[in-house]
């Protein structure tokens, strides 16, 4: 008991912050705490899709790298499924676990928010920070830290404890290179993170290379250079190699979407993304250009102190870095090195020289840039708070009366950044049931688990209706949050693959045949090559020009009222269009006097960012409650991802009123060849005369595109 007290007493700081910190989770997060099993944290989107795959590879995959529940018949390695691999290979390992496994990756974020402002006290006290001082930067930076808000929604990205532990093994690394133990510690928390989601592996990498580059300015032997490069690069080689061994797939895109879209901006570093003063900056600031990707919030307090910091060490920056002790001098360094993956998060130097990143092409397969911005939080905060310290410290020494009023000044400066990230803070007032535990469902939906589980002989997948196919990158077709929870719960409770993909870098191959699976219309054949279970949520509308064409050509099975399902089966045979058609309107764009500057070549030539109208029809054009086709070929730069949307717009005769009532992603139309994607599109017209638009816009930058071949038709019968 002595030895205990003792302990306690000497790391007393460190045992008030840990339980402050489980007073703060218990008081926010209880369900989390206490009944990990029973809820999820995101009930849609990204963090349904890693809670189904974690519990479909656990429960039902033999294999512990090769997952089955999506991309039917190929499946997918587990590794580009974001589901915890490391966790759900423990589970499978030892099956015994198996009916705690979403508990389990709760406990597990649970354990990362609970030692994060541990590691980050660890730092600050090693930097020689007051104690006090310490505690408050520590449980501050702990609020208002970037990995919160992935929590409830990209939830295996947020493991906060990923970088404050990974730079404090830094730290004591370089305190004694020659130490095997942090030498070893260092390789298997970067290996860990890789396993857990390669960005927080990738992130740390790029940090520790960082670091070592800055390093190599000291007068060291190129023995102690090339030693400290084996953390950096022995995790990267090891990932690299492992893949290599066990991913047989060699066509993945190797050109991702979001590479220029997913990037931080100045106003998600500097400017709080919501509350009240937001609110009133939006009356002077346009936030339309800060994606949800790149918020990394500093703080007013960080802010504050980087201001004061230039101010105060830039004029005399050569002196002062002399006389830094070694501990600060590895602060400024790292202060560095999280500066430029800042930069690197803006999309500097890439956003005008695109082609620099053929030089670089693995840093594509990073694609939201974004994410980059963290280092930078935890780095610039915990410098913040060491000039705070040393300001504290230099002001106090002069009598009791200024150590007070520091005292109090510094306690009021974290006690308003507290109450900031406190209204920042973006727990959610409830959460969804657990789907993958029978209990917390409804009857409709153990209705439809039961109906699912007695066909099983009859079909060898689930098929969504809506269809939803993300994954290669290039292109693709999103999943509505009905489609999803519906598929996904049918899925995890029978153990029925799905025909369909929601996950990342799947083969370009086995992605061009699923689209052209739905291309009937060109195909002019029904191949079907396993008998598919359709899932159609009722409330989710089809697409009439391939959706609607599959639907139709299936079997009633079994309905209620919030959801159908419908047998398609096996077979190959002629499909036959019910409909007649006459041609309109043709445009083959030769017209350089309409067309002007935006036909080169014969073609439409346009920009993706721009709205590039390629059709207008006045009232006279168009009867009213109409179907009509409308298809063009669409030439895409192929090297970059097709981020554009086709768009349908009417205009009212008598109010003027714009509406747009038809739109879809160009890379979800199912017509895709190698050279182009044929776009058919089918549309019904208003109940009155009216004009209509149809126009392309996207969100790529510096990318162009090319049309050909527009036709307009009417159906006949």
């Amino acid at each position: 008991m002595k030895q205990a007290y003792f302990y306690l007493h000497r790391n007393r700081s460190k045992a008030l912050l840990l339980f402050i910190s489980a007073c703060f989770l218990i008081w926010q997060l209880p369900d989390l705490i206490f009944h990990p099993n029973d809820i999820l944290l995101s009930g849609g989107g990204d963090g349904l899709k890693s809670y189904y795959c974690f519990y479909f590879h656990t429960h039902f995959d033999d294999s512990l790298i090769h997952f089955t529940g999506m991309n039917y018949p190929h499946g997918e390695h587990y590794m580009f499924t974001d589901g915890f691999p490391l966790i759900a290979w423990f589970v499978q390992i030892l099956p015994f676990l198996k009916p705690y496994g979403i508990a389990l990756i709760h406990l597990s974020l649970v354990v990362s928010l609970w030692l994060t402002p541990l590691f980050i006290y660890l730092i600050l006290k090693k930097m020689k920070t007051e104690t006090w001082i310490a505690l408050l930067g520590a449980f501050s930076l702990f609020l208002l830290q970037p990995q919160f808000p992935r929590l409830f929604s990209h939830l295996s990205l947020a493991y906060s404890l990923f970088f404050p532990l990974s730079w404090y093994i830094l730290i004591r690394y370089k305190e004694d290179v020659s130490n095997i133990k942090w030498l070893s510690l260092s390789l298997l928390n970067q290996l860990f993170w890789y396993f857990m989601h390669p960005y927080l592996g990738f992130i740390i990498t790029l940090f520790y290379g960082l670091d070592w580059l800055f390093q190599q300015a000291q007068k060291v032997s190129w023995k102690k250079r090339l030693s400290d490069f084996v953390p950096v690069v022995t995790p990267v080689i090891f990932l690299q190699v492992f893949l290599k061994l066990t991913d047989h797939i060699r066509d993945r895109p190797v050109n991702p979407y979001g590479f220029f879209e997913y990037q931080a901006h100045w106003k998600s570093i500097f400017l709080p993304p919501t509350g009240s003063l937001h609110r009133w900056l939006q009356s002077f600031i346009n936030f339309d250009d800060v994606g949800w990707e790149g918020q990394t919030y500093l703080g007013y307090l960080t802010i504050l102190m980087l201001f004061v910091g230039f101010i105060t060490i830039i004029p005399h920056i050569r002196n002062r870095f002399r006389s830094l002790n070694t501990l600060h001098h590895s602060l400024l360094l790292s202060f560095f090195g999280a500066s430029i993956l800042l930069i690197l998060s803006f999309g500097f130097p890439f956003n005008g020289n695109p082609n620099w990143l053929e030089f670089i092409p693995f840093l594509k397969q990073f694609r939201a840039l974004g994410r980059f911005s963290w280092p930078f939080y935890y780095v610039a905060g915990i410098l913040g708070i060491v000039l705070l310290s040393h300001l504290y410290r230099n002001i106090s020494k002069k009598n009791k009366r200024t150590s007070f009023f520091a005292a109090t000044v510094v306690s009021l400066f974290f006690g308003l950044q507290i109450v900031e990230a406190w209204n920042l803070l973006p727990i959610p007032p409830s959460f969804s049931a657990n789907l993958f535990q029978l209990k917390n469902l409804n009857n409709e939906q153990k209705q439809l688990i039961q109906i699912s589980e007695k066909g099983k002989g009859k079909y060898q997948a689930i098929l969504p209706m809506p269809w939803f196919h993300i994954g290669s990158e290039t292109f693709g077709k999103a999943a509505t949050n009905e489609v999803l929870m519906h598929t996904f719960l049918l899925s995890a409770h029978t153990g029925i693959p799905i025909n369909a993909v929601m996950m990342g870098r799947t083969s370009k191959e086995q992605t061009l045949r699923y689209f052209q699976f739905f291309n009937l219309k060109e195909t002019n054949r029904l191949k079907v090559e396993h008998s598919l279970l359709l899932v159609h949520p009722l409330e989710n509308g089809l697409y009439a020009e391939d959706e609607q064409l599959v639907y139709d050509e299936s079997k009633a099975y079994y309905k209620n009222d919030f959801v159908e399902l419908k047998l398609l089966e096996k077979q190959n045979r002629k499909w036959k269009d019910s409909f007649s058609y006459k041609v309109l309107a043709k445009d083959e764009f030769d017209d350089k006097k309409h067309w002007g500057s935006m036909v080169k070549q014969g073609r439409f030539h346009g920009l993706i960012e721009n709205y590039n109208t390629i059709l207008t029809l006045d009232s006279t054009q168009t009867e009213p409650d109409q179907w009509y086709d409308l298809s063009f070929d669409y030439y895409p730069d192929w090297s970059k991802p097709i981020a554009h949307v086709c768009y349908l717009e009417f205009i009212h005769p008598e109010t003027k009123a714009v509406t747009w009532f038809y739109n879809r992603g160009i890379a979800s139309f199912p017509g895709i060849s190698k050279k182009a994607i044929h776009v058919n599109l089918s549309f019904k017209t208003q109940p009155f005369p009216c004009e209509y638009h149809c126009f392309l816009v996207g969100n790529s930058k510096n990318v162009y595109f090319e049309i050909d071949h527009l036709i307009l038709k009417k159906r006949t019968k």
